[in-house]
């Protein structure tokens, strides 16, 4: 059994941006939710049909979710979140690392509080006419660029002390 004392301050940091991992480029989340599905404690994560990082995924079998602690990485989130793998290293241009994996999903984000490793269990691009907040449709989906969801198995939580 995993250990869940993570899952509160991840909970509380999520609106202020974590980086979600995948094959060495952090993108800057900030939806998300975490729970019990089939039996198995799970991350849910979602991302834009044109992001760099859902391109990465559609070849992907994990991902990794590295939060960083209260306060901190500001920047870092900053940058992730406006700027495109495509583009270059975001790794390299916020000064970070990868941390390597340790339960076989993808490496984590150096600096950060919790890596929370997880394997895809199911993807799903949402379906626009199941929205039914008419102003969420608006803020959210203008353009049509919808959201896949990625549910994950979570297989391990690793902490540090920063």
């Amino acid at each position: 059994m995993i250990n869940l004392d993570w899952m509160q301050e991840t909970v509380e940091q999520l609106p202020k941006g974590a980086f979600l991992m995948v094959k060495g480029n952090p993108m800057t989340i900030g939806w998300g939710q975490f729970g019990v599905l089939w039996g198995k404690l799970c991350a849910t994560v979602y991302v834009r049909c044109s992001r760099y990082t859902h391109t990465l995924l559609e070849d992907c079998e994990t991902f990794t979710i590295s939060v960083p602690a209260k306060g901190t990485m500001q920047q870092e989130l900053g940058y992730c979140g406006t700027r495109s793998g495509r583009d270059g290293d975001k790794c390299k241009a916020i000064g970070r690392t990868l941390v390597p994996a340790s339960f076989g999903a993808q490496d984590g984000l150096s600096g950060c509080r919790y890596q929370i490793e997880c394997r895809i269990l199911h993807r799903s691009v949402l379906d626009e006419s199941a929205i039914s907040d008419e102003a969420l449709k608006n803020r959210y989906y203008p353009a049509g660029d919808l959201h896949t969801m990625f549910i994950g198995e979570i297989l391990g939580v690793t902490q540090a002390d920063v």
